[in-house]
């Protein structure tokens, strides 16, 4: 089995802030790694966290990797040999992306809200989905359209926060179902049905939620980022079904023991300034990858969790840092080499 997987890097320069990797996770073997940066173009980014660093969501298409920067869909041949970039004037603040054939790929423009089907050739825009701009999440969630050009290059115009609105949705995964196309509403807490404009299920738990991967009997997962577990959703039901804690779990408490402690502390120097950033979060849950039935989770510092998700066992853990800082964020997993 093959996995890929991108990292991010708080703290880190912005050239340095994260890479894709080439995991062969039966001989525990890094086969491949290499930097991801936003450039052309190059983003002034002043913010310390992860904001515009390293790499976002991977998928495996054909022999080809691609992941998500910032701004842009780097290709890779299936060795990580860079191949070509894909940008769009539309294409800000990429968190994770989805496969839809062999020539066009979904990508969730956080920044903006949006849902777009970019063509895989030339980076043309195929198909858009804006949530803000739809009867059901401004009647649900009481929001205005984002006031937006888009004729104009968008894609340095985020960096810094000045034109984010409070009543953003945060839509940062998506993932396709029986030919429709969902959203994680991370904001609102929400899993929403594009092509049928409908909210589908809204519960706190999906709140701050990362990753969106579906089932083919129905069954979404979701990270629940900050409360470290995993959240299972049926879309059928239209509610949260099941959940596992990944704390629960004792070699997953054994990787966290150390890194809560320093975190407490840091948080409290930086209450009274005497830490200079918001310290990174240990156990930060992000990238998720199906694969029959085990289910493979990224979390910080850079781990991958292998569970059983229907028994709801720990299977593996692989360490790729120990650095609180390093977090995986996009990831998959596949059978061919």
């Amino acid at each position: 089995m093959q996995i890929y997987f991108s990292t991010v890097i708080r703290d880190a320069p912005p050239r340095q802030g994260g890479e894709l990797v080439w995991l062969d996770w039966q001989a525990r073997q890094i086969k491949q790694r290499v930097p991801i940066t936003a450039t052309n173009p190059t983003l002034e980014d002043p913010n310390p966290g992860s904001s515009t660093r390293g790499g976002r969501g991977v998928q495996v298409l054909d022999g080809h990797v691609i992941v998500a920067s910032y701004h842009t869909l780097k290709v890779f041949d299936r060795a990580l040999v860079h191949q070509h970039d894909i940008s769009n004037p539309l294409l800000v603040g990429l968190h994770e992306i989805c496969s839809d054939g062999a020539d066009k790929m979904w990508v969730s423009c956080t920044a903006l809200d949006a849902a777009l089907q970019i063509g895989l050739k030339d980076g043309t825009l195929l198909r858009q989905f804006w949530p803000g701009e739809m009867a059901e999440c401004q009647r649900r969630f009481g929001i205005t359209p984002l006031v937006l050009d888009k004729r104009a290059d968008n894609r340095t115009l985020f960096v810094k926060g000045t034109r984010y609105k409070s009543n953003r949705l945060h839509l940062n995964a998506i993932a396709m179902w029986q030919g429709e196309m969902y959203a994680l509403l991370a904001k609102q807490g929400a899993i929403m049905n594009l092509d049928r404009q409908e909210v589908v299920i809204q519960a706190p738990a999906l709140r701050g939620g990362h990753n969106l991967v579906i089932h083919e009997q129905g069954i979404a997962a979701v990270n629940n980022t900050y409360g470290r577990a995993i959240l299972f959703c049926d879309l059928k039901a239209r509610d949260v079904v099941r959940v596992i804690k990944l704390t629960e779990f004792p070699p997953v408490r054994a990787l966290l023991r150390w890194h809560d402690m320093v975190h407490r502390v840091r948080r409290a120097l930086q209450r009274v300034r005497l830490y200079p950033n918001t310290p990174p979060f240990p156990l930060f849950v992000r990238g998720l990858s199906l694969l029959d039935q085990q289910l493979f989770v990224g979390v910080s510092p850079a781990s991958i969790l292998c569970l059983n998700w229907q028994q709801g066992d720990l299977i593996d853990v692989y360490s790729y840092s120990h650095d609180v800082r390093v977090c995986v964020h996009g990831l998959q997993a596949v059978t061919d080499v």
